[in-house]
């Protein structure tokens, strides 16, 4: 009985697998590191490139590091599954992954096609995740490109890692880099995506001139800084903005020397002496320690690298990204009373904070964002 149960569960496995590629046939595509396979839906028309790797794991002596440029290999890379989630928490109950486990090997993308043989210089979506910072996967399927792809565009999903491991900063990680900085890698490791798709996406039918980068929430705070930010700036096309930006009060960005304090207030308290030896953790130690800590992230730094000011300094200079930027707030992100910040909702407070808000412009404001009973704010 044992035996037979056995062979079912063997049966069942294999026709489930096969049951998930019987629409689809292998397709190939050269990268700048080489050869990668992924799927061509006969059913949809999209391909489908998953778990495309754009920079080393950043793993043991690449901890807290910038992203560092793949080495090249030979043969045939498998792009067919989802790549693992970066190191989080489940923080949010409404994300569903689809991820392949979660680990600090998590610098993995994904790209969904329309292209044909001769297809070329598609509109190009990249697209960050949400999570504040702490959470979130480019696998989840509300971020699913093959709706998009269909409407003839490339999309690109990107992991970046969060957290203690995609924003700690620490005096001993600025001494070390070449750049005398730390923090940032989540947002580091947005921009080196976007390096990789300003490279490589020729290769799926997508125009490098044509890239336009979007996200939700923590996304849309990253959009943001991507647009901002020197290194980035140049290689998008357009942006679109889902529920914030890097300005107060949805996580603007602190000094370097702020964001080292934490760092070093962070590693005191846990006990850590050097940066040398929190490396020398391992995965589930330092998983174990930051949760016990009940810190919710850690904020990005004005690193004078990847951020050289504020945004507001940088917008008001005119130095950020000269393109389309569409703005918007996802109507179940906030709700109101985080614009009135414990006031109680009536139209009267209402109007009151947007004087407070923008003393300037308060009646313009208004203008743009009537109010006309309660019920409507």
């Amino acid at each position: 009985m044992r035996i037979y149960y056995l062979i079912l569960l063997a049966f069942l496995a294999t026709t489930a697998t096969y049951a998930q590629n019987t629409n689809a046939f292998p397709v190939q595509t050269k990268v700048e590191n080489g050869i990668i396979e992924g799927n061509y839906n006969t059913h949809t028309g999209i391909q489908t490139y998953f778990g495309v790797p754009f920079a080393k794991p950043p793993v043991g002596e690449l901890r807290w590091k910038a992203p560092q440029p793949l080495d090249d290999w030979s043969g045939v890379k498998e792009t067919k599954k989802f790549g693992p989630r970066p190191m989080q928490t489940m923080v949010f109950g409404d994300m569903n992954s689809r991820s392949d486990g979660v680990s600090e090997d998590c610098l993995y993308l994904n790209v969904w096609t329309p292209a044909k043989t001769d297809t070329k210089d598609l509109p190009v979506l990249v697209y960050f995740y949400g999570g504040g910072n702490v959470a979130g996967d480019a696998s989840e399927p509300r971020y699913d490109g093959e709706s998009m792809a269909k409407k003839g565009m490339v999309v690109v999903t990107t992991n970046y890692r969060l957290n203690i491991f995609g924003y700690l900063a620490h005096p001993e990680l600025s001494a070390e880099a070449s750049y005398k900085a730390s923090g940032n890698y989540g947002a580091l490791d947005q921009n080196m995506a976007l390096q990789w798709v300003h490279k490589n996406i020729a290769a799926f039918g997508g125009d490098p001139k044509k890239v336009t980068i979007a996200g939700e929430s923590a996304g849309s705070i990253g959009t943001s800084l991507q647009m901002a930010s020197p290194m980035s700036k140049d290689l998008i096309a357009g942006a679109i903005g889902e529920s914030g930006a890097a300005i107060n009060p949805t996580m603007a960005p602190v000094s370097l020397q702020e964001g080292e304090q934490m760092g070093v207030a962070f590693m005191e308290k846990a006990g850590i002496p050097s940066i040398a030896e929190l490396r020398k953790m391992s995965t589930r130690e330092i998983y174990e320690v930051y949760n016990a800590s009940q810190r919710f992230g850690f904020p990005v730094v004005m690193d004078g690298y990847f951020l050289p000011k504020s945004l507001p300094e940088i917008f008001e200079a005119k130095e950020q990204a000269q393109v389309p930027l569409l703005l918007g707030w996802n109507s179940a992100e906030i709700p109101a009373m985080g614009l009135m910040q414990g006031m109680p909702l009536t139209t009267e407070n209402y109007e009151a904070k947007i004087k407070e808000l923008y003393p300037k412009d308060s009646k313009e404001v208004l203008e743009l964002y009537p109010y006309g009973s309660e019920k409507e704010l």
